[in-house]
């Protein structure tokens, strides 16, 4: 067995820590159930939730030609095609009669109390005079009232609900009406005169119909927000297991052995890179597998009816090969700057506070791709994340689905030769005395310092 595979396999023991497993699993399962909590949650507000029609007497609208129309007949044409195999229309819209006050309006804490018993959080008021405006050509009022609870993130889902009722119970009556007055032939030209329902996008060069650039933009920003997340949750973790690694291992002394032993320091830098790495990539799958079903839940409504394969937007084998590389070299650049900064650590303590600049440069590209993303970045702004090396893997999945291939391989060049740099910085820090006698004591460093 050579001495790098026995490097290798004594740094991944170091690293893959029971307790560093069992974190990495734990945040994978939590981030799958916090997908599966919100998935149900979508699925719930996809559902008409039940509504209480108040006075719904009052809604029975005489037409011109002596038929009716019925509010509450209009609700439940509304609600049926919408409710579940085995519910009834009964169950979604429930009848309440209000009571008054002595001064004559109504009894808001004692409608309250009906709703509540009926299980229901919104309810249309139907006043008194409802039929009686309609008939006389004036503007007929009707009240939505809703109770207000915390019950997350999609609690106000029935009063967009109750309103997107309210507007649809309008354009029914409207149509009524103006049925009665041009005549079916003539309702449909007067009521939409000009047809806007053809929409067309060019999206990469190709045209695309019946989509529109915010449907694709949410599409994108759903795929494209992972990978930051990830990666810097990667360089994060990992580049504190590293440095700490190295603390630990001078505190332990167990460094000075290893310099000893007669293995060449490109070994022993290149098999700690390679585990690192390795360890990375691992935790890496592991939160992506997991915050997929977050991310997915959480952005199922916004990107519903857009497929980003449909308008050529997919990314194929290729170019998930692409950004596997990206992924792996930006790990090996964070590597090489914590094994640096990890240099200079005298014990275990002072590496904890090491880890800070690493942090910093992963979330900063983390939170301008997510929030601007390359193409909506400035010239200034894309020369600062192209010279971080952790940007690139965040900025190769966008890039990717636009074709943009010059700039991933670009960003894939200038990583290997960042990477290349920060291990040959590295070794000769191996090959000097600065691990074991710390920077101090380094003679350049005397030089410069006046000292002897």
């Amino acid at each position: 067995m050579s001495d790098l595979t026995n490097i290798v396999r004594k740094e991944l023991k170091e690293l893959l820590t029971p307790g560093s497993v069992i974190s990495v699993v734990f945040m994978m399962v939590l981030f799958a159930m916090l997908g599966g909590l919100i998935g149900g949650e979508v699925e719930k507000a996809k559902v008409l939730p039940a509504i209480s029609i108040v006075d719904g007497g009052n809604g029975e609208v005489t037409l011109p030609d002596g038929g009716t129309w019925s509010l509450e007949k209009s609700v439940e044409s509304i609600y049926l095609p919408s409710i579940p195999e085995g519910a009834s229309i009964s169950d979604f819209i429930i009848e309440l009669t209000s009571k008054k006050t002595a001064g004559g309006s109504i009894d808001y804490a004692d409608l309250q109390s009906q709703m509540k018993a009926a299980g229901t959080a919104c309810a249309m008021i139907v006043p008194q005079n409802f039929a009686e405006s309609i008939s006389g050509k004036t503007q007929a009022g009707l009240e939505q009232f809703y109770i207000y609870e915390p019950t997350g993130m999609f609690g106000t889902a029935p009063s967009s609900v109750a309103a997107t009722i309210a507007a649809s119970l309008n354009s029914m009556l409207s149509r009524a009406l103006l049925t009665e007055e041009f005549g079916p032939e003539d309702y449909s030209f007067y009521i939409n005169p000009i047809d806007t329902g053809s929409i067309g996008t060019m999206v990469n060069g190709n045209y695309v119909k019946d989509v529109t650039p915010g449907a694709i933009a949410n599409q994108v920003s759903s795929q494209t927000m992972l990978v930051p997340m990830v990666i810097m949750i990667i360089i994060m973790m990992v580049g504190s297991i590293v440095i700490s690694s190295m603390g630990s291992e001078k505190e332990n002394k167990t460094l000075e052995t290893l310099l000893t032993m007669p293995i060449r320091r490109t070994t022993i830098v290149t098999g700690k890179i390679i585990a690192a790495a390795l360890v990375g990539l691992i935790y890496g799958l592991a939160y992506m597998f997991g915050m997929s079903f977050y991310m997915n839940a959480l952005t199922s409504e916004i990107t519903s009816g857009v497929s980003l394969e449909s308008i050529g937007l997919g990314l194929g084998l290729q170019d998930y090969a692409f950004l596997m590389v990206s992924m792996f070299l930006s790990i090996i650049c964070a590597l090489g700057l914590c094994m640096i900064l990890g240099a200079f650590a005298k014990n275990n303590k002072s590496a904890q506070t090491m880890t800070l600049p690493i942090s910093i440069l992963a979330m900063i590209p983390m939170f301008i791709i997510m929030f601007s993303g390359w193409y909506g970045s400035s010239a200034l702004v894309q020369a600062l994340l192209f010279v971080i090396p952790f940007s690139h893997p965040m900025i190769a999945v966008e890039a990717l689905m636009y074709n943009d291939y010059m700039l991933v391989i670009s960003g894939i060049g200038y990583m290997a030769v960042f990477a290349a740099a920060a291990i040959l910085v590295t070794v000769r820090l191996y090959n000097s005395d600065i691990l074991v006698t710390g920077l101090g004591q380094n003679g350049f460093v005397q030089k410069l310092t006046g000292r002897k």
